[in-house]
């Protein structure tokens, strides 16, 4: 009898794995992320945390679990190219009242809000989120695959100088190393050595790619929306000590000097650009660098005077004025385009990130715009080569051998991508790298 009993509970244990690991969703119209099609009437099998198989009825194996899709949609799971997770609380604070503990906690909520909205990968360019992407990648807490940029990489008085108007510099003075500095939030760095030491230690701590402030900023208090940061000796630093680890640069610039000047120093990511005229678009399409604006400006209301700071008023209302010009020069010179929103602050704010899609239905038919955020995108995240962390299969894509992050929603996004917009009614179902995160069918 106890040898019976072994047996059974073997082949229990046994036929319980496969059905963790084997999903077998029947009967979807499969968008695979990079036709202008849908498939209707497929079946999608999910081995482990891959998929093998897009086909019509496909047999499942023994054990397996089957998910009904009932007609609905499947997608690839999208991607959002510019986000700050740990940016859920304002500078003052991240900087003076928050404990870190907190302040990692919040960022973990804002992983998994992101990833309950559809977002299975991430590029976040800008704050201490290597610990982060660990948690989420060894199961500790739920969230999308993260691409981490690390500190941000400022000259002083830059976009990342986070300091207050009383705090010393950090590096000619014998002040302490500020406690938010140290955590890795921001390095100020002035001069090529300073710079190589700044982007090898983000490269040391799991960087995927460099962040590099290459201009004036909207919320920041020092610098002119109009300034160009760095010299090119210094972005060119940058961008090689990016290529020696075989990865690339991204940059926060919003005007046109600026964008010329990274650009020519092999710069391979533009990220804002508002202000970019057609000279400096032609020079994205010339050296194959990519694009990553926030359209969604064109959508912003205006803050409250009374409460918003004049400064940073004028700097938001020429960065609004630009976002238009910028979307018809990206689409009249066809250059790579990715989706990213540069979405932080208060939690619960995450579905912002989803405006993008609707500002973009002015220049973009929808399916283009859902290529922006799957496809399109995966092909800026292999940007960073051979320290690519996710090479297991591929991304933004449904086909053989491409990761399982899938989604499930009412109605067909490819006719009109405001279905995405509107996921409390029309997502039914997450997964990611194979779990099912949410299921409603």
């Amino acid at each position: 009898m106890k040898s019976i009993f072994t047996i059974l509970s073997f082949l229990f244990f046994h036929l319980t794995l496969i059905s963790q690991n084997t999903i077998l969703i029947k009967n979807v119209n499969v968008w695979n992320g990079v036709d202008d099609v849908i498939k209707k009437n497929y079946d999608v099998l999910v081995v482990d945390n891959l998929v093998q198989q897009v086909d019509k009825g496909i047999t499942p194996t023994e054990g397996a679990i089957i998910i009904n899709g009932n007609g609905k949609t499947l997608i690839p799971g999208l991607s959002d190219a510019h986000v700050h997770l740990a940016m859920t609380l304002g500078i003052h604070e991240l900087r003076n009242k928050a404990n870190w503990m907190y302040t990692s906690i919040r960022a973990a909520k804002a992983a998994e809000n992101f990833l309950m909205l559809g977002f299975t990968t991430v590029r976040d360019l800008g704050g201490p989120v290597m610990g982060l992407k660990r948690a989420i990648d060894e199961g500790i807490v739920p969230g999308p695959r993260i691409y981490p940029s690390g500190a941000f990489i400022s000259q002083t008085s830059g976009h990342g100088d986070l300091r207050n108007p009383n705090e010393p510099h950090p590096y000619w003075s014998d002040a302490p190393l500020h406690q938010m500095d140290a955590q890795g939030w921001s390095f100020i760095v002035d001069g090529v050595p300073e710079v190589l030491k700044a982007s090898r230690e983000n490269l040391k701590n799991g960087a995927t790619q460099l962040k590099v402030m290459a201009g004036g900023g909207v919320g920041s208090d020092f610098d002119p929306i109009h300034s160009v940061q760095f010299t090119s000796e210094e972005l060119e630093a940058a961008v090689q000590a990016a290529a020696d680890w075989d990865t690339y640069v991204a940059v926060h610039i919003y005007n046109v000097d600026g964008i010329i000047r990274a650009l020519n120093a092999g710069v391979k990511c533009i990220d804002h650009g508002h202000l970019i005229n057609e000279e400096a678009m032609k020079l994205i399409k010339e050296k194959d660098a990519w694009l990553v604006p926030q359209s969604w400006w064109t959508l912003r209301p205006a803050p409250d005077p009374k409460t918003y700071p004049a400064h940073k008023l004028k700097k938001m209302q020429m960065v609004k004025s630009g976002a238009i010009n910028e979307m018809e020069l990206a689409k009249k010179y066809k250059v790579n385009l990715a989706y990213g929103t540069d979405t932080f602050g208060p939690l619960g704010g995450e579905h912002r990130a989803l405006m993008e899609f609707t500002s973009r239905k002015r220049w973009f038919t929808s399916v283009e715009i859902l290529k922006q955020a799957t496809s399109e995108n995966a092909r800026l995240f292999a940007l960073s080569g051979k320290i690519n962390p996710y090479t297991e299969g591929k991304l933004g894509v449904i086909e053989k051998g491409a990761y399982a992050d899938l989604l499930i929603y009412e109605g067909n996004p490819l006719e009109d991508v405001e279905v995405i917009v509107n996921y409390k009614e029309n997502l039914k179902l997450i997964m990611k790298d194979g779990k099912i995160i949410k299921n409603e069918l």
